[in-house]
């Protein structure tokens, strides 16, 4: 369930990457690579369960195999901190206090 979940908020980071928001990038992916999410969905591509190594692999994918393949993950010129203040960009819809991945 909470893989489901997370590629719910990821593809919402990716309608917005394609609408051009956000310098073309999925916030939601980078977020989660920051706080060491990335790293979690990857550790389940071992996991017992098939199901769980289906969408870890699947979610994975989708949303990261672009950044390897070009072997950058922050476009030229741009930065990847939510926090940073650019004029004219729209800035993501965070929920307070941001999300929490354990």
């Amino acid at each position: 369930m909470c893989l489901e979940g997370l590629e719910n908020i990821l593809k919402v980071g990716e309608a917005d990457k394609v609408m051009g928001m956000n310098n073309g990038i999925n916030i939601y992916a980078h977020m989660i690579d920051e706080c060491e999410g990335l790293d979690k969905i990857e550790n389940l591509q071992s996991h017992d369960n098939n199901d769980i190594y289906e969408k870890a692999v699947k979610v994975l994918e989708k949303y990261w195999a672009e950044e390897e393949e070009n072997g950058q993950s922050v476009p030229a010129g741009g930065s990847m901190d939510p926090e940073s203040f650019s004029f004219g960009a729209a800035q993501p819809n965070i929920p307070a206090g941001g999300f929490k991945f354990e």
